[in-house]
């Protein structure tokens, strides 16, 4: 029999590919945006080399690379090729999504919800042909939106309840709410939280979310970033999450339930991901490395911000692009995993250490730049310029009658 896995070029899903490769004889078939059967196969080579290395004629056995689109009928495949991959398919992954929190609301839910109405269409014929087993489905953990306390698997907010903080929580939120309500298949839902690089070696292809002021922080363009409230950043590196979806999905005790994949208590700050930024500088440096990026708390970022605006355009600017970022600084809510936590170590594997594995995500996305080549570089350091503006703007305020906006509230 074949399992079925979308979103295998992404990184998420291109690391559950390989764990699939490693450690279980089905063939695999890949569902990728492509425009033909050739250049399917195409992507489908350069995913394996990405992920190996090299190309084997195993690998290239073992995956059938299919051109499809999620948002469409039949994911887009003729009615005989449906009925095909249908007839073969014992149980899929379902790892494809867009990430991106600045969509529409209609445009999130076209990928995030539409999709994956659309591969339960597929899990529904399958198990209509032959022995369907169960649609595993790739959620995140922030489903549970802007809430304070603890949250667990269980918990989902109810549409419209406002506590989502941008299109990408809402429509995934949607898309497991469809699964709870209307699902006419076995289902399993895998929240992974921040995904962040490899535990043991800190490698990534994926540079988006916590990367970002990272990146700003590494190039010091950013002096100051918000610590609002408890501002926890429940990150998890890829090698554990890949690992989690693998061996929690060969189990048969686990149908109809939702995991957060996320580090729950564990979960690391912003102050911290600030500080082991400029220690990860220091490494790569040689010597101690000034933290120039400062944690402020509420009132201290509206404050910068206002008069930032008001001094700078380029500094409105970045602050614009910020906004979808700010949200992240501000979680409250610790991601309950000890349910996961514990029927992984059945499975023994356990939750890194996150410090550590942290400080390995930092050094790895220095030693690459961030994935940008060094002309990218040399385009943005003109930005440089948003910095200055936004260090004149605290030294104009914090020279008139406020102060102390360097405390976190």
């Amino acid at each position: 029999m074949t399992i079925v896995l979308t979103g295998a070029t992404g990184f998420v899903g291109g690391q559950v590919l390989r764990r699939i490769l490693d450690g279980d004889h089905r063939r695999v078939i890949c569902l990728v945006r492509a425009d033909s059967r050739a250049s399917a196969a195409r992507r489908g080579r350069q995913t394996l080399y990405s992920l190996y290395g090299k190309i084997s004629r195993r690998h290239l056995r073992r995956t059938e690379w299919i051109p499809a689109d999620l948002e469409l009928e039949r994911l887009g495949l003729d009615e005989a090729c449906f009925a095909d991959v249908a007839a073969r398919t014992e149980e899929i992954f379902h790892c494809a999504a867009s990430t991106s929190f600045e969509l529409s609301a209609e445009d999130a839910r076209a990928i995030n919800y539409t999709g994956l109405t659309r591969v339960h269409e597929l899990a529904l014929a399958a198990q209509r042909a032959g022995s369907f087993r169960r649609l595993n489905h790739i959620s995140t953990a922030y489903v549970s939106g802007d809430q304070t306390g603890t949250t667990y698997a269980a918990d989902l907010p109810a549409a419209g309840s406002g506590l989502f903080r941008n299109t990408y929580e809402s429509s995934k939120a949607d898309a497991e709410r469809f699964l709870r309500e209307e699902s006419q298949v076995p289902w399993a839902v895998f929240r992974p939280s921040i995904v962040v690089g490899d535990s043991q070696t800190g490698e990534t292809s994926n540079w988006n979310v916590v990367y970002y002021p990272m990146k700003l922080m590494a190039d010091g363009k950013i002096p100051y970033i918000p610590h609002l409230g408890r501002g926890l950043v429940d990150c998890v590196p890829v090698d554990w999450v890949a690992d989690a979806i693998v061996a929690l999905a060969r189990r048969d005790d686990v149908d109809g339930e939702t995991f957060n994949l996320s580090a729950g208590d564990d979960a690391i700050t912003v102050s911290e991901v600030i500080e082991q930024t400029f220690a990860g500088l220091a490494r790569r440096a040689g010597h101690a490395v000034e933290q120039t990026t400062k944690p402020v708390g509420r009132i201290g970022w509206k404050l910068l911000g206002a008069w930032a605006r008001l001094r700078s355009r380029r500094a409105a600017t970045f602050l614009d692009r910020f906004a979808v970022y700010e949200p992240y600084c501000a979680v409250q809510c610790v991601m309950n995993s000890e349910r996961t936590q514990a029927l992984l170590a059945e499975e023994g594997i356990e939750l890194p250490d996150m410090n550590a594995a942290f400080a390995r995500v930092v050094d790895y996305a220095l030693e690459q730049n961030f994935g940008r080549s060094r002309s990218q570089e040399r385009e943005e350091a003109a930005s440089v310029r948003i910095k200055q503006a936004i260090v004149s703007a605290v030294e104009n305020l914090t020279s008139g009658e406020i102060s102390g906006l360097g405390a976190v509230a």
